[in-house]
């Protein structure tokens, strides 16, 4: 059995330093007044209500920054309000450097964990920065995993010949949450970049093993794929929940 050994250590302090230090997305209690007053009003609204009360008290939206989803923006004395139809208000303050999320939100470790994850290339500076799509990573309730290649950008793929998911596209998995992590814990709780869990795959002949780590960023509310070494892409999911 050949098996790929996982040595996380290195990585994960190089991610305690550079990632877990940096503050968490502040509560909107440090916001100006007025967006504390607004946000206090618009819990457990709905979207349209939510909206109807931004422009109750600021007005009419500036602009709408979307492209294919509303993304609206409002300019205050203080910073810049955006209500992103699929993610929620939020609001950036210039002077603090300061995103605060306006609306309270629920999101347990084991409810994102195991979803579905997009695969892209590394963004590549030679390129203008582009990255691409290479498929999507799903997890079954009986704890297996696919990777559903997209079949796209072929000629983007030189870097992918040692992808664990490409050359293993099934198999299982197994979790391990990381100290003081459990399948309950909030991840509006965790410390931005820290380790939410160990994920170990199995591929489906059972001859080879690779372990990654997720981390969780409050900052974009994503999760991603770490492993012992840099990886040729990109493996990250969204936070399920940005309304409630």
């Amino acid at each position: 059995m050949h098996i790929v050994k996982s040595t996380l250590m290195a990585t994960l302090a190089f991610l305690a330093v550079s990632l877990g230090s940096r503050a968490q997305v502040p509560e909107f209690a440090d916001a100006p007044k007025a967006i504390q007053e607004l946000a206090a009003g618009i819990q457990g609204k709905s979207p349209a209500e939510v909206r109807a009360a931004i422009i109750a008290r600021f007005g009419p939206a500036q602009r709408d920054i979307g492209s294919g989803i509303s993304i609206e923006q409002w300019d205050t004395s203080q910073g810049v309000l955006t209500l992103n139809a699929g993610m929620g208000p939020t609001f950036f303050d210039p002077q603090e450097k300061k995103l605060f999320r306006l609306l309270r939100t629920t999101n347990l470790v084991h409810v994102n964990l195991l979803q579905s994850y997009d695969m892209a290339t590394l963004h590549d500076p030679a390129d203008n920065g582009m990255s691409y799509g290479l498929g999507t990573l799903r997890f079954d309730a009986d704890m297996t995993y696919r990777f559903e290649d997209s079949g796209q950008h072929r000629d983007q793929r030189g870097a992918q010949a040692e992808n664990f998911f490409m050359r293993h596209p099934e198999g299982k998995v197994v979790v391990r949450y990381a100290a003081s992590i459990s399948p309950d814990t909030l991840l509006e709780k965790v410390t931005e970049g820290a380790v939410i869990a160990y994920l170990t795959f199995t591929s489906a002949d059972g001859k080879t093993q690779a372990t990654f780590a997720v981390t969780s960023s409050g900052r974009v509310r994503r999760l991603r794929f770490w492993g012992d070494k840099a990886l040729p892409f990109v493996l990250d999911a969204w936070w399920k929940n940005f309304w409630q």
